[in-house]
């Protein structure tokens, strides 16, 4: 079956989706009364984690304390990005750090930070 020719003009006009260069972790995560979604986040010690983040309803924010990461997001539904190493491994607390409303302090998540192999 052949493509009609206006279909593979749209398909070529698509902008590449840039491959993840090696050892970075990417994830897309939805803030919304009163969870992250995904609400676990599972990296390798050492990658670098970059967060494209949004919110769906109101205003909230992203903190984990122990990356010194913490963000605003607004409630237009802005992405907001932000990218640290995970540097040691473990578990660590994902928390809105804006007040969103009743559930506000029962809205967290996790990041796993997988140790790094031994070699």
């Amino acid at each position: 079956m052949r493509l009609p020719a206006f279909v593979l003009v749209l398909i070529s006009a698509l902008p590449a989706v840039p491959a993840e260069p090696p050892g970075t972790r990417s994830f897309d995560v939805v803030a919304s009364r009163w969870k992250f979604e995904p609400e676990v986040l599972e990296v390798d010690e050492g990658e670098t984690v970059v967060l494209r983040m949004r919110s769906s309803d109101t205003a909230h924010g992203l903190a984990i304390k122990e990356f010194k990461v913490k963000k605003d997001l607004p409630d237009t539904g802005e992405v907001v990005t932000v990218e640290f190493v995970a540097a040691k491994a473990g578990t660590f607390r994902v928390e809105c750090s804006e007040y969103c409303g009743k559930g506000h302090s029962k809205m967290r998540g996790r990041l796993v930070v997988r140790p790094r192999a031994s070699e």
